[in-house]
């Protein structure tokens, strides 16, 4: 595939001070969202207290607003086909944080960066926006060591401290938030989705996990008798759990990627690990083969002997 056929489109040109805006709006949208989410034992009931605040669904209906008009605005001012912007205008509706990386006015193959103007999805894009993006995550991912810290120290009795429960609670929301955001940027950059999530599965499921509790929480409340609750609470107990051990997993393969002669010397060990393995699979198989080929040459002389 050449250049030409991946980016039909020249770059866009304009729209800086929108793009920024709606950028901002998404982003918002985004944070919104992660500060309901369960992300641990603590927060529940600040989190009650905003499901039931009406400020909290009329600013997420706003920002949602803004972001789907304007999405239909750019619909008309779109070089490509009218079915290529009728799916982007899908996607930003019904998950607003992407346009933080999709717009309808924007061809696809073209994301605007803060800082960079508009760059083209590819190799060299997905390598300069992740490195752009590695000490900014490395900073976030360290955070989730006070929040251990603070969980261990304080065990059962954080409830208690409602201001201290309420800082983990924000604390793990700005860390979803980041590795959400990170997240949609660095998949709108490179142009093999599949395996940048097959290479990054952690940051996938660290994002997946507090949706997937809360929309399970969401529908037990409605639906189930009060003596599976108690299934309920331990299910979210075990989330949190699975969460923190994930963050702490990322950490450290982010730290050893600030050092490039470790990290290497840590892949170049999979490898080999890996080519060792696959060498005795192979002698495994011809093993068999040999044997299998033994016993049908055993076999057939039987047969003749017969």
């Amino acid at each position: 595939m050449t250049a030409t056929d991946a980016i039909p489109h020249a770059a866009p040109a304009g729209g800086m001070a929108r793009h920024a805006l709606m950028l901002l709006l998404a982003l918002a949208f985004l944070a919104v969202v992660g500060v309901v989410l369960p992300h641990g034992d603590s927060g529940q009931s600040f989190r009650e207290t905003l499901e039931a605040d009406p400020w909290h669904r009329w600013t997420l209906l706003a920002l949602w607003a803004g972001i789907a008009l304007e999405a239909v605005a750019g619909l008309f001012s779109a070089p490509d086909a009218w079915r290529a912007r009728l799916r982007r205008l899908a996607l930003t509706v019904l998950i607003p944080p992407l346009r933080m990386t999709t717009a309808t006015s924007t061809p696809d193959g073209w994301l605007w960066i803060p800082g960079a103007g508009w760059r083209a999805a590819g190799p060299v894009t997905s390598a300069k926006l992740e490195n752009k993006l590695a000490l900014p995550m490395l900073a976030l991912t360290l955070l989730v060591l006070p929040v251990l810290g603070v969980e261990f120290g304080a065990g059962e009795a954080l409830d208690a401290r409602p201001r201290l429960a309420l800082a983990v609670h924000l604390t793990t929301s700005l860390i979803w938030t980041g590795f959400a955001a990170e997240f949609l940027w660095m998949i709108a950059a490179t142009p093999h989705k599949l395996a940048y999530c097959q290479r990054h599965w952690i940051n996938l499921v660290i994002i997946l996990l507090p949706l997937v509790a809360f929309l399970r929480a969401f529908s037990m409340l409605r639906f189930l008798r009060a003596g599976k609750l108690l299934r309920a609470y331990r299910l979210r107990t075990l989330q949190s759990r699975v969460w923190r051990l994930l963050l702490v997993f990322n950490l450290i393969d982010r730290l050893q990627q600030r050092n490039p002669r470790k990290y290497c010397a840590s892949l170049e060990r999979k490898i080999a690990e890996l080519e060792a393995e696959a060498a005795r699979m192979r002698q495994k198989l011809e093993a068999y083969r040999v044997e299998r080929m033994a016993q049908g040459a055993e076999h057939e002389g039987g047969e003749r002997r017969a």
